[in-house]
């Protein structure tokens, strides 16, 4: 097992508002809480566990902000920032990729992922006694601190494509007492440093396309689990989880969840038409069309349905409510979704047949969730497949024709 080095956090001097305070902070129970909520939820104990051992508040700065955009200063509020780092729930630690100056205005580029999360992907890579795990996104360092108390220090490799993050969770993991192998480089385009013959691959990042050099350096019958999106520019994805099956790589969908996209397959090409662009066709439907994008699952489900495009919502000038916007990722055309019921179009792709006959056919398998859909990734093109319930039922392939 890692070796856990004992920290004295229990009493601690700190200067706050022009005096000292001597207050008692123990993580411990809100660790132990963490853990057993964790467990409650189904995750198995011996991943459970994990979370009491290694203590998350050693990986945080000492400023982090929720999801909900709230700012928590250890300085100013040392018991709510410690109590915070023991929620279950993701925390940012860097927003434009470190660009001075910015705050909760910014892009969020590296964060420390909600617990629930964490063991979710870990359950899912089915890690064993004498595997060896190559992650993708070191970011805070502590998901690399976790592998390393399940399997050993010495059986973690992790890489991270920032030099500042890496330098921080270098020093957040030797604080907590791990030193698995930390590299500072480009996870998408691994070189022989990160070593060969991997057991699993575990990616804190979401990619379109699965790196061929991941698959290199996987072992044969390796396992890669990561987030996966088809497009990038989409603002939610999948958690893939790919077996080895020799020519290729292939397994089914658990669940969906958003991570931040891997740097290089950060956004479409493109920008999105506006609304001054020149409107090709033009129909009026019964509802809302609307509705599916607004859906968070049913969005998710239209991007396995339906390859190559992606959204998000703007305002017409004058108008009450947001109209959704859907881009072509592999040509110029548009989808315009009003609140009224108009559906607009341009360019030569019909959006919107695709998107109606992807949901019939969708229904007509019995509205099956996101489990039944999985992928399949050539090992030696990277050509991807997304399939309907097994591999031998296609439903379309990266060249982005239907099936």
């Amino acid at each position: 097992m890692g070796r856990l080095h004992r920290v004295r956090w229990h009493r601690e001097g700190r200067a706050v508002s022009g005096k000292t305070e001597d207050m008692t902070r123990d993580h411990r129970p809100l660790a132990r809480a963490l853990a057993a909520d964790l467990q409650a939820e189904g995750v198995p104990g011996r991943i459970a566990d994990l979370f009491t051992s290694v203590p998350r508040h050693l990986f945080l700065p000492d400023v982090y902000w929720t999801i909900d955009g709230t700012r928590y200063d250890r300085g100013a509020d040392p018991d709510g920032w410690l109590r915070t780092a023991y929620s279950d729930q993701a925390l940012t630690t860097q927003y434009d990729d470190g660009a001075e100056g910015t705050g909760t205005m910014g892009i969020p580029t590296s964060s420390s992922s909600a617990p629930a999360i964490m063991a979710r992907m870990l359950a899912a890579a089915e890690l064993g006694s004498g595997h060896r795990v190559l992650e993708v996104g070191t970011g805070t360092g502590y998901n690399a601190a976790l592998l390393s108390e399940l399997l050993g220090e010495g059986r973690v490799v992790t890489i991270e494509i920032d030099h500042r993050v890496a330098v921080k969770a270098r020093t957040a993991l030797a604080v907590a007492g791990y030193r698995p192998g930390l590299l500072t480089g480009d996870g998408e385009n691994l070189s022989s440093s990160s070593g060969a013959g991997h057991d699993r691959i575990i990616a804190t990042c979401t990619v379109a396309e699965i790196p061929l050099s991941w698959m290199e350096v996987l072992r044969p019958l390796g396992r890669i689990v990561t987030p996966w999106a088809p497009s990038p520019g989409l603002p939610g994805g999948l958690l893939a989880v790919l077996d080895d099956e020799g020519e290729r790589l292939s397994g089914r969908f658990e669940g969906a969840l958003a991570f931040m996209w891997a740097r290089g397959q950060r956004g479409p090409a493109r920008a999105p038409s506006g609304p001054g662009a020149v409107v090709g066709a033009v129909e009026q439907v019964d509802g809302d069309p609307r509705k599916s994008w607004f859906d968070g699952e049913m969005s998710v489900l239209l991007s396995l349905l339906v390859p190559d495009w992606f959204f998000g919502l703007r305002m017409e000038p004058g108008a009450v409510e947001p109209y959704v916007w859907v881009a072509s990722t592999r040509c110029a055309s548009w989808l315009h979704l009003h609140a009224d019921g108009r559906v607009e179009e341009g360019g030569s792709r019909r959006m919107f047949a695709e998107f109606t006959a992807g949901l019939a056919r969708w229904r007509d398998e019995g509205s099956p969730g996101i489990g039944a859909f999985g992928l399949s990734v050539d090992r030696a093109t990277g050509d991807r497949t997304v399939w309907l319930r097994a591999p031998e039922y296609p439903l379309w392939t990266s060249d982005g024709n239907p099936i």
